[in-house]
């Protein structure tokens, strides 16, 4: 998948809320939505047990 590379830093691109904390995460792998068919990145969130599957237009890299 194009954009985000496996063990690469990325947090959600949307501001967080006053007070609330940025989300950090690692990108571990992809997937294909089997509805839609769209690829998604696949997030490890610090604190998470598993990754997650996110659309990429949802996520930036960590500077």
């Amino acid at each position: 998948m194009e954009g985000f590379e496996i063990r690469t830093g990325v947090t959600l691109a949307r501001p967080a809320p006053n007070g609330t904390p940025r989300p950090f995460g690692e990108v571990r792998g992809y997937a294909t939505d089997p509805i839609t068919g769209k690829e998604l990145v696949m997030v490890l969130w610090i604190g998470a047990p598993k990754p997650l599957p996110h659309d990429p237009d949802e996520l930036t890299y960590i500077d």
